[in-house]
């Protein structure tokens, strides 16, 4: 499965773990099993881990349409919503910069943030270190830093 989606209701945000080849179809997935998860509300911080991604195959004019998409989704946002990126790799380093600077670029209610590691994403959320234990135990491999 190229995207898995987790909310996590005891820290309000969702945690989204892609694998593989990424499309732009994993990205609209996303938005579906995110939406319709019962814990899920809108406006909830995001932490998309890209860590397990081999290969990235999406196009500038697909995640500009993306982005438009996005935006008509979050029209009624008013707080920004954090949303941080982890596991930058070879493979997607050149989208997660794409989708940083698109994020920029456009009216999206989003703060993107690009992280090295979860000690990183805790610190950016502002969140306690034992927020830890509520992530699959491959993020955890820092713990060590907190």
């Amino acid at each position: 499965m190229p995207v898995s989606v987790t909310v996590i209701p005891e820290l309000s945000l969702v945690h989204n773990v892609y694998s593989g080849v990424v499309t732009i179809q994993d990205l609209y997935d996303e938005q579906t099993k995110r939406d319709s998860h019962p814990a899920f509300k809108m406006g909830m911080p995001g932490v998309n881990d890209l860590s397990q991604v081999t290969d990235v195959d999406i196009g500038f004019d697909e995640m500009l349409a993306y982005a438009k998409h996005t935006m008509k989704l979050y029209r009624h946002v008013t707080e920004p919503i954090h949303l941080v990126l982890v596991g930058e790799t070879p493979a997607t380093a050149t989208a997660m910069a794409m989708y940083e600077n698109l994020s920029a670029a456009t009216d999206a209610p989003f703060l993107v943030h690009v992280v090295r590691g979860y000690p990183e994403v805790l610190a950016t959320l502002n969140l306690p270190p034992d927020s830890l234990k509520h992530f699959p135990d491959f993020c955890h491999d820092e713990s060590h830093l907190l």
